[in-house]
């Protein structure tokens, strides 16, 4: 069973759940989840990876962590403080795992801090969605609209948690019941008679500002550590291939490799052992 574990930070506190190796060689590294999941995301695959003791973060926001204050968005590279931040509390470099929104954090960790980073894992995700500069003005206009709108306690309630796995389920990304119940299991709350998300509501705004494509390469360009980029066959990737390919170009030391199953293929348990024994592979061999 993993540790639950509590990170005072500068600025914020995090929660998260550590898996300790027995293996006296093992080597360390750092979960980061997907938007709206949190540390149970990785509750498949730290186990099965036996060549590391891995933490997984609750980003901001999600899980048992702190919300970010009210009027404050949620930035990638807010996100990139936090993680550098907490990798600077450690005395010795670890391995980034990150899926999705996590490991376009990573990513960005890597580049800005690689004396932090031994290595890089992302799970299907090539980096930050990125928009053209002529649409800048009015994504932020949606976004502040959203925010001078926002109260909290409007999110969906539920009568029972089994209604919200079955939410889940059906969400931006299909989900397993077995997926689905370990997110929600760390991601719901009881309030009065009803069920409610643990994750801020903030979190459901749109991003106020997105880089540009040359902007995310150039992040990439600076990315110097082994990087293994594991991309689902049915992920949000499947059709584009071409992105991934072109991203993957600008990583100095990569291995790319597309792997059977969905987006949360590192949580499903038909598909997470093979996740973890690609990752164990080119750990082992890095």
């Amino acid at each position: 069973m993993p540790k639950e574990i509590k990170i005072s930070l500068k600025h914020t506190s995090l929660t998260a759940l550590e898996w300790k190796s027995e293996n006296t060689k093992v080597v360390s590294a750092v979960g980061l989840h997907g938007w709206l999941d949190n540390a149970a995301s990785f509750s498949e695959l730290a186990p099965a990876m036996s060549n590391l003791s891995t933490t997984a973060l609750d980003l901001s926001g999600h899980g048992y962590s702190d919300h970010r204050p009210d009027g404050s968005f949620y930035h990638l590279w807010d996100y990139a403080l936090d993680v550098i931040e907490y990798l600077n509390t450690k005395k010795q470099s670890v391995w980034l795992i990150g899926h999705s929104m996590g490991g376009s954090v990573a990513m960005l960790v890597a580049a800005l801090a690689p004396e932090k980073v031994r290595g890089l894992v992302v799970l299907d995700n090539i980096g930050p969605i990125t928009e053209e500069v002529a649409t800048r003005v009015t994504t932020m206009q949606r976004a502040i609209q959203r925010m001078s709108k926002f109260k909290k306690g409007n999110g969906t309630r539920y009568k029972t948690k089994e209604d919200m796995i079955l939410a889940r389920m059906d969400g931006f990304t299909k989900l397993g019941y077995f997926a689905s119940s370990k997110l929600v299991d760390r991601g719901a709350i009881r309030k009065n008679d009803q069920w409610v998300w643990r994750h801020d509501g903030k979190l459901s705004f749109p991003s106020p500002y997105r880089m540009d494509e040359e902007s995310v390469c150039s992040f990439i360009d600076k990315i110097i550590c082994p990087s293994l980029l594991l991309i689902a066959n049915d992920g949000i990737y499947k059709e584009q291939e071409s992105l991934v390919s072109s991203r993957a170009d600008y990583f100095s030391w990569v291995k790319l490799k597309w792997l059977d199953g969905g987006h949360h293929f590192h949580l499903e348990p038909d598909t997470s052992k093979v996740v973890a024994e690609e990752i164990k592979h080119f750990i082992d061999h890095n």
